[in-house]
């Protein structure tokens, strides 16, 4: 039995996308994952007291170093 040339011609592919659509979830999850956790790791460098990211004169022990070695 052969299929019949309007079957073929009703199979074929109408989609102007370069990706499959049932895709699209899977790209739209990963787009949200990934600024939320680049904007979450963004706050947490610029707004974390506990980090030495900045020269933090209060935690800082170099000076208390220095000065053993000093003595």
């Amino acid at each position: 039995m052969q299929p019949s040339l309007r079957l073929m011609n009703a199979a074929k592919k109408t989609s102007k996308l370069p990706f499959p659509v049932e895709l699209t979830p899977l790209f739209l999850a990963m787009g949200v994952a990934l600024c939320s956790g680049t904007y979450f790791t963004y706050k947490k460098l610029t707004t974390d007291e506990s980090l030495r990211l900045t020269s933090n004169p209060e935690q800082s022990a170099l000076q208390d170093v220095l000065n053993q070695k000093n003595e």
